[in-house]
């Protein structure tokens, strides 16, 4: 069966949304190694404060499940 209008308008909005605030994210996602920290009386950056795998995990990984995520709900269910 074919889509109707109201889904594909839904779906164009929808995409354009993401296009527009994905990129955004991502490059803020991606800068957060090099975010000033203040901890008490100690300026850092988040590289030097946290733990290696959490900032592996803010710059590196949680992009990449973003844009899975992203893929995978706009592939099509079929449920035949």
């Amino acid at each position: 069966m074919g889509m109707s209008i109201r889904q594909i308008v839904g779906s164009a909005i929808a995409l354009l949304v993401i296009a527009l605030i994905m990129p955004l994210a991502l490059g803020t996602i991606s800068s957060a190694g090099s975010l000033n920290v203040t901890v008490g009386d100690t300026t850092d950056t988040f590289e030097n404060l946290a733990d290696p795998a959490v900032v592996t995990l803010l710059t590196i990984l949680l992009p990449i499940v973003a844009v899975v995520g992203l893929i995978l709900a706009f592939v099509p269910n079929r449920s035949d």
